[in-house]
């Protein structure tokens, strides 16, 4: 059985939506599927659908997240197409991941226009990290909605403030230059809060907001 789990989204201290994770369950263990690829993009578009559904008013906005090569498939352009006009009380957003692919810059464009040509939100996440460098997301900027920066990627360094602050205000500065909104997730403590009141996100996402837990749907025990 596939289900979604949700982490809440925050914007004003008010629930906006939530990222979803796809999971398994495997001998009632729920865990990361072991071969993404053995779930066509329409069986995760009606998942979706569905979700959306038992959410009901709870949500205005839902992400989903695509490593590079399902980013750019076709199916997955016209599944996700799907699911947001069936489902137009709620914005479907599509965040492309910093992990490395063999996809090209144009691959990456064609299909970040073809997702917002059908009124969904592009997001690029974990920018500067990884894959999600700077040229590659000046190139897709033009299709872009969202900028997401990590604070869980630093969180391991003994210059974590040092680090991350430039780092914040760069990429903060970047959505504005954009008009684009600028979303911080990784908060963990107060602390981190502090650190990035500053730069003025659009939408808050951590463990200090809420974990991820299963979103059951209607027809579920």
């Amino acid at each position: 059985m596939l289900r979604f789990w949700g982490q809440p989204k925050y914007a004003d201290r008010e629930l906006l939506g939530y990222e979803l994770f796809l999971r398994e369950a495997v001998a009632d263990q729920w865990q990361f599927p072991k071969d993404f690829g053995a779930y066509s993009a329409a069986e995760i578009a009606d998942l979706l659908i569905e979700t959306v559904k038992t959410l009901g008013n709870r949500a205005q906005l839902l992400s989903l997240n695509l490593d590079r090569p399902e980013f750019i498939r076709e199916d997955y352009v016209k599944e996700m197409a799907r699911a947001q006009r069936a489902c137009p009380q709620v914005q479907l957003c599509v965040e492309l991941t910093e992990r490395p692919g063999d996809v090209s810059a144009k691959q990456l464009i064609d299909a970040a226009s073809g997702y917002a040509s059908a009124n969904l939100w592009v997001c690029i996440d974990d920018v500067g990290t990884g894959d999600n460098e700077l040229e590659v997301v000046g190139e897709l900027a033009p299709y872009v909605t969202e900028y997401k920066f990590a604070l869980q990627n630093f969180h391991d360094q003994k210059d974590f403030i040092s680090l991350v602050s430039p780092l914040l205000q760069f990429w903060r500065e970047q959505a504005k230059i954009n008009e684009l909104f600028f979303a911080i997730e990784g908060f963990e403590t107060k602390a981190d809060l502090k650190i990035a009141q500053n730069y003025h996100a659009d939408i808050l996402q951590g463990y200090y907001f809420g974990r991820p837990s299963l979103i059951k749907l209607a027809t579920d025990d």
